[in-house]
């Protein structure tokens, strides 16, 4: 089975994403994915699978994995831990770490995640200090502590490769390419007038063509896609503070609000007023 095409979302003030989970805020399950970002998985504890490319990989007492990009792979099955999970582009080793031959030893740890790093217990117990921190920090401070993260693990860490080496099955460069410049897109301008027109342009398509080639490779229309997008961007402006919906409504991108309201329940569950309710008894 082809996984779909993921985008993440990236504030446009960071350069990777950290988010947390728990029994009772559980992202919403994207299935067998795909996407161009690194990950960095912490399962604090319990029991699941790790379903990545070809193999599964059963766990116990919770994981520490980390992935690289544009390697296939499904939720890792444990709905009752607390999962923290840090994503970034490929960007950040090529035009950030590289500027720093310091970060050799760093370097090289994340360039080893393409054949998929699963460190041990001892690792992963010793590093819960670091990982737990993220929730306190601000923005610098979550940099901060990601290379302290980073630098731990590269120095300390000990792991076994799931892969030896890993092939992006089901998918053509070009494609994977032509996404990443999709998704790029949508991040940089989801708060504004979204072409279709534009976006088919710059890759070379014509707008049916580009709506057929969105649509194999996501298995969502391009329209339906930037909504759930902007829904999430809203969701992530509330949870930063109780700010006014009607504000966040456009922050996000939509213009009108029962059309604002019908979106944010569909993806959310709940409307924009219940997810504030709920967000701030």
């Amino acid at each position: 089975m082809k996984p779909m095409l993921e985008a993440i979302n990236f504030n446009v003030n960071s350069s990777f994403k950290v988010a947390s989970y728990n029994a009772a805020t559980n992202c919403e399950s994207t299935g067998w994915h795909i996407h161009p970002e690194f990950e960095l998985v912490y399962v604090k504890n319990g029991s699941g699978c790790l379903h990545v490319g070809s193999k599964k990989s059963d766990y116990t007492n919770g994981a520490l994995i980390f992935l690289g990009g544009n390697i296939p792979h499904a939720d890792f099955g444990n709905k009752d831990s607390m999962e923290i999970v840090v994503q970034f582009k490929k960007e950040f080793l090529e035009e950030k770490l590289s500027v720093f031959p310091e970060f050799k030893g760093i370097k090289q740890l994340i360039e080893k995640s393409n054949q998929v790093l699963i460190f041990d217990q001892k690792t992963k117990i010793e590093s819960w200090n670091y990982f737990k921190k993220f929730e306190t920090l601000d923005i610098q401070g979550r940099l901060i502590n990601l290379l302290s993260i980073l630098d731990y693990l590269s120095k300390n860490g000990s792991y076994e490769h799931l892969f030896d080496t890993i092939s992006l099955n089901g998918f053509k460069k070009i494609e994977i390419s032509r996404l990443e410049k999709t998704f790029e897109y949508i991040n940089k301008n989801y708060h504004k007038n979204i072409s279709v027109g534009e976006i088919s342009n710059r890759l070379g398509y014509t707008p049916n063509s580009f709506c057929r080639f969105f649509k194999k490779l996501t298995g969502q229309r391009f329209i339906s896609f930037v909504n759930e997008f902007r829904v999430g961007r809203a969701a992530e402006y509330f949870n930063e503070n109780n700010t006014a919906i009607i504000e966040v409504m456009y922050k996000s991108g939509f213009n009108d609000p029962s059309y604002f309201a019908r979106q944010f329940k569909k993806y959310q569950g709940v409307s924009p007023t219940g997810y504030l309710k709920q967000r701030y008894p």
